[in-house]
Formats: structure tokens, sequence, C-alpha cells
């Protein structure tokens, strides 16, 4: 049997799999499956909010914490922000920048999250698809927006070390 596939006693052991990986190897994956993950997911996010912009509009209004004209200017601008940042980060140009406005969106959706469960309202998050009732604000959100903002600061990190290492 194939040592890499398979241990000794025949489990599969992902050990094997990367025991000729040394560490820098392995984090060099993980950058990239973060990298390219959190960019597949706000692209995903950012779909139904382009092609259905009332709906999504909607979803803004039910935070009840901005005005009518940014409301309509935010769920404009929003999905499109969402898009191209998450383009930038797939393809790895100007990723950094990208990565920070995705953790500064994400800063700042799970605040507006808290303010409404704060505040007692229940309602779709518009995280993702706006008719989704699985996607109602709450302490899943939260934590799942705390996931996502964890693996960004990871990305910072990481690109800054890559940037004090050009430079030196």
């Amino acid at each position: 049997m194939d040592r890499c596939r398979l241990s000794h006693r025949g489990n599969f052991s992902v050990t094997h799999i990367f025991q000729n990986w040394d560490n820098e190897k392995f984090k060099n994956v993980l950058y990239l499956i973060f990298r390219v993950g959190l960019g597949a997911l706000f692209v995903y996010a950012s779909l139904d909010k382009i092609w259905n912009p009332g709906q999504f509009a909607n979803s803004i209004a039910n935070y009840k914490l901005l005005p009518l004209p940014l409301l309509h200017l935010a769920a404009i601008i929003l999905p499109w922000l969402e898009i191209l940042c998450g383009m930038l980060l797939i393809f790895n140009y100007k990723a950094r920048t990208a990565n920070i406005l995705i953790g500064s969106m994400l800063i700042v959706f799970t605040l507006a999250i808290l303010i409404s469960m704060a505040r007692g309202l229940d309602f779709n998050c518009g995280c993702y698809a706006q008719d989704d009732t699985r996607s109602n604000i709450g302490l899943g959100k939260v934590l799942n927006n705390i996931q996502l903002i964890i693996v960004s600061v990871i990305l910072e990190l990481r690109f800054r070390r890559l940037q004090k290492a050009e430079q030196n």
C-alpha cells in the first residue's frame, strides 16, 4: 500500500501526506487556502446582492442604522466592493489592501449585528441570499464573522511578514 495514503494500520494519516513538507510549505498552503477561501466567500456573498439590490437595500434598512440616502448608496456600493475585494484576494493582486477592506467590512458587519441584537431585532442579515431565513442575525452570525476576522488578521500578519522580508 502507498505509505503516503495509509498508515501502517491501514488508517488514513494526514501526517504521512505532509511528512516531506517543511513547516513553511504547510504555512504557504494554509495561507493560500485562507486567501482564496475568504476571497471566494466575498465573491459569493456579493452575487445575490448585485442581482437583487432592492432586496439588499431592505436588508440594510432592517438594521435601522443608516439614513435613507446612505442606505441606497450602501446597497449599490457594498456588493461591488465585496466582489472586487474578493477577486483581488483570489488573484493575489493588491491582496493586502483587499484583505484590510474585507477585515474592516467584517468588523462593521459584526458591530451592526451586535447593535441589532441588543435592540432585540430579528431579521435576515443580508449576508448571502436575501431571502434565506437561515441567515437571520444572532450569535451564530457573530461567531462566524469573528472566525472570518481571525482569518483576515492571520492574512494581514502574513502580508506584513512578506513585506518586511522584501524590504530586507
